[in-house]
């Protein structure tokens, strides 16, 4: 009862002796007085604490980093403690190791995933676009009669789309068979300037719709050891992606020679296909062999000019491999692109040149 009666005397907040003799003088004059006190305590308390926190923190940083052995007449670390420390190292390199191997395997499984629905997807629609493909090149020769003048133009739309469809389609294939291995190569003797120029010939007309100049410069064309048609279409891959990039009036240069050895140790023909236009970031040189990478963003895709799918150099990259070759690009941005590749050439025997 008497500790009752003195703690209404303090105040609401129960002050003792001192906040007492002061209500002698008035309770509201107490309760005033009182309150900056507290105030202060409370902060003095806080402040301690973020002391004594910050001082454990850095106990335990210390406890955690190994110490070196000091030397002269200091003490080395105890045994005790070493021992606990390369534990703890260990134990963390090995969870670290364990979650490396797991993202591995998770990573492996989807690629496997990804290059099977590509296969399957790619077979399931080859199968219908062989009948479509089909009828509309008989429609397109005529063999049903002529077409209604009307119907002309809707008819040159669906047969343009449908030979792009399966091109797309034929390359979604191939880009499964190189991942899975499945590549047969039939190698023999040929000439890499026959090749760039059959190239170039199934390729002109593209050329001309865009106004693009294409040349080439065949200095003692190299016989190289490789699949004439995989090579033709690794070569066909180049090219269309520097006509795809080239801009409208631009140029296309393709050069085929022995690549000098004071630069390229070794046996070697080389392939360069060179366009005129916007160039690549330098940033981008190491992305741009990656499948369905693409310069341009979606929203410049067109239905028009080769490769919009962005898997022609990858598909390129990975013959020119198959073949023992090396493919790298230079570029200057807002000047050229220029593709480089290296075949291993085939040498001619004395009789053969003679």
């Amino acid at each position: 009862m008497p500790d009752r009666g003195r703690s209404r005397r303090g105040g609401k907040r129960g002050v003792t002796s001192e906040a007492g003799a002061a209500g002698a003088a008035g309770s509201g004059d107490a309760e005033l007085g009182a309150d900056p006190r507290v105030a202060q305590l409370e902060a003095e308390l806080q402040a301690a604490q973020t002391t004594i926190r910050a001082l454990l923190d850095k106990a335990e940083r210390r406890a955690a980093t190994p110490q070196p052995i000091p030397g002269g007449d200091r003490q080395p670390i105890d045994e005790s403690t070493l021992s606990m420390l390369v534990r703890r190292q260990t134990r963390a390199l090995a969870e670290s190791e364990a979650q490396l191997r797991r993202k591995n395997a998770e990573l492996e499984r989807l690629n496997e995933m990804k290059a099977e629905f590509i296969s399957i997807a790619a077979h399931e629609l080859r199968t219908p676009l062989t009948s479509i493909v089909g009828y509309l090149d008989l429609i397109h020769e005529g063999r049903f009669g002529a077409a209604p003048e009307a119907m002309e133009r809707p008819m040159a739309s669906l047969y343009r789309n449908a030979h792009r469809l399966r091109h797309l389609v034929d390359e979604m294939l191939d880009v499964s068979r190189i991942e899975q291995g499945q590549v047969h190569l039939y190698r023999r003797p040929c000439d890499l300037g026959s090749v760039i120029d059959t190239v170039v010939t199934e390729l002109g007309a593209v050329c001309a719709d865009k106004r693009v100049r294409l040349t080439t410069q065949i200095d003692q064309p190299p016989m190289i050891d490789a699949d004439l048609e995989k090579m033709r279409q690794a070569v066909a891959k180049l090219v269309s992606s520097a006509i795809r990039y080239a801009p409208e009036g631009g140029s296309i240069v393709v050069t085929a020679d022995t690549a000098p050895d004071e630069h390229y140790a070794g046996n070697w023909a080389r392939l360069r296909v060179r366009h005129s236009g916007d160039g690549i970031p330098r940033h981008l040189h190491g992305r741009i062999f990656e499948p369905f990478f693409d310069m341009k963003t979606a929203r410049h895709h067109t239905s028009s000019g080769p490769d919009s799918a962005g898997l022609g150099l990858y598909i390129a990259r990975g013959l020119i491999v198959l073949h023992g070759g090396l493919i790298s690009v230079d570029s200057e941005e807002g000047e050229y692109t220029e593709f480089i590749v290296l075949l291993p050439c085939v040498k001619r025997s004395a009789d053969a040149r003679g």
